[in-house]
């Protein structure tokens, strides 16, 4: 067994250890008090009248910020959906090459 299809199989729990930890930052978030969390939007409009109403992609934001192992998530993500990709288009592209 190739050393990829090890990294490969590691990855899928790194991305969901790391990944589960969004939904715990979106929690803190969400029972900060509004002055608190109101500078901490980028997309999320000012006027919101909870803090629970976050945007995703400022929980994704602000998690990247606040913790780094953040990066580990996307890049196991990345690796988990792209490496059998590759897989597939190297297994394709030699057997053209094969027949030709």
């Amino acid at each position: 067994m190739e050393y990829g299809w090890w990294i490969w199989g590691l990855s899928l729990p790194t991305f969901l250890a790391t990944y589960v930890y969004s939904f715990f930052l979106a929690s803190k978030v969400a029972y900060e008090s509004q002055m608190d969390c109101k500078p901490k939007f980028i997309f999320t409009p000012k006027d919101v009248p909870y803090c629970s109403d976050i945007y995703p992609i400022d929980v994704f934001l602000i998690s990247l910020k606040t913790y780094p192992l953040s990066y580990l998530c996307i890049a196991s993500g990345m690796f988990f959906v792209l490496y059998p990709l590759y897989q597939l288009y190297k297994r394709l592209f030699s057997k053209r090459l094969l027949l030709k």
